[in-house]
């Protein structure tokens, strides 16, 4: 039973990662980069949960007014969206293994992702499996596309040029508020937007509410692939049109940017042989063993050749007397 709780609640996001990755392929990122976005990503919600609470008891009854609009743009989408976007500031925006603009979408969606990974699984065991099965079509691509689309801002940011980085972050950062805030106010104010009927209540509508929960990832999902491929034709643009796959990572190195450097071959040098000295001479087929009793070291014949001759030619082993 665990087993399909968990593929509920943390199989939509990681389908997703899948997806942004593949869309990444060309120049893929460390996967231990990646990795560690989404656990930065779960960990935003932890600040996340902290300020939504004190926002919410700060604001008191503004936060339901007009069907929610202030805890929908404000307490949700502009918490969650800007830890997500500072998640990404902190850990990989001065890395360099964020060298593309595709890097901003995958990275930020990475953080958005783990965010939604910690979400899920709290709302599927509050409300089961079937909440489950609903927010994977909803909710979490809600958290991809919205991050994803801030994320061609973030990368757009990080080769911008002069004072355009903080145009290009705020733009991104006020994009995804305002999609994560209209998903939020939508489901929020059963589709009524705050409007009331003639008895004072809100007007629900069931068809605005399918249309927008399902309506907004799909069409988030549009506009993003299209900032996907703006983003490859720019890193095109950048880097030159050859891919650059990961090198093969060797599990003996541990290399901080994720990439296994070059392995050389290990050249031996070469052993120097020394011939083997035999204990003595051959005699009769047999060998003799110099320290046996009775065993005389033979006489070494000496050549007339290597001594020299003639009247005052001293002896081979010098002169004693010095002269």
């Amino acid at each position: 039973m665990w087993q399909l709780f968990f593929g509920i609640s943390v199989g939509p996001a990681l389908l997703l990662l899948a997806l942004f990755k593949k869309w990444d392929s060309k120049r893929p990122e460390p996967p231990g980069k990646v990795r560690n976005m989404v656990l930065f990503g779960i960990l935003s919600c932890v600040p996340a949960y902290i300020i939504e609470k004190l926002l919410m008891a700060s604001l008191g009854d503004l936060t339901t007014a007009n069907g929610g609009l202030i805890e929908a743009y404000v307490v949700a989408a502009v918490t969650e969206e800007t830890l997500k976007l500072t998640m990404v500031m902190l850990y990989i925006w001065r890395n360099p293994a964020f060298d593309e603009v595709m890097d901003g979408i995958l990275y930020t969606a990475a953080s958005s992702l783990g965010f939604a990974i910690l979400e899920n699984i709290e709302y599927v065991s509050m409300g089961g499996l079937a909440t489950g099965i609903v927010r994977a079509f909803t909710a979490v691509p809600l958290h991809a596309t919205a991050s994803g689309i801030m994320g061609y801002f973030v990368g757009r940011a990080k080769f911008a040029k002069g004072g355009g980085t903080f145009v290009w972050l705020l733009f991104g950062l006020a994009t995804a508020v305002f999609i994560h805030g209209t998903y939020d106010w939508i489901a929020m104010s059963g589709g009524s937007f705050g409007m009331t009927d003639s008895h004072g209540k809100l007007a629900g509508n069931g068809i605005i509410v399918l249309c927008g929960v399902l309506g907004i990832p799909i069409l988030g999902m549009i506009v993003l692939r299209f900032l996907v491929k703006s983003a490859h034709r720019m890193d095109d643009q950048m880097l030159g049109t050859q891919a650059r796959p990961l090198p093969s990572m060797s599990p003996q190195v541990a290399y901080a940017g994720g990439y296994a450097p070059q392995q050389y071959p290990q050249q031996p040098y070469p052993q120097q042989q020394y011939p083997q000295q035999p204990y003595g001479q051959p005699q009769g087929g047999a060998m003799v063993n110099p320290y046996a009793a009775g065993y005389t070291q033979p006489a070494q014949p000496v050549s007339n050749a290597t001594i020299p001759q003639g009247p005052g030619t001293p002896p081979p082993w010098g002169n004693p007397g010095g002269k």
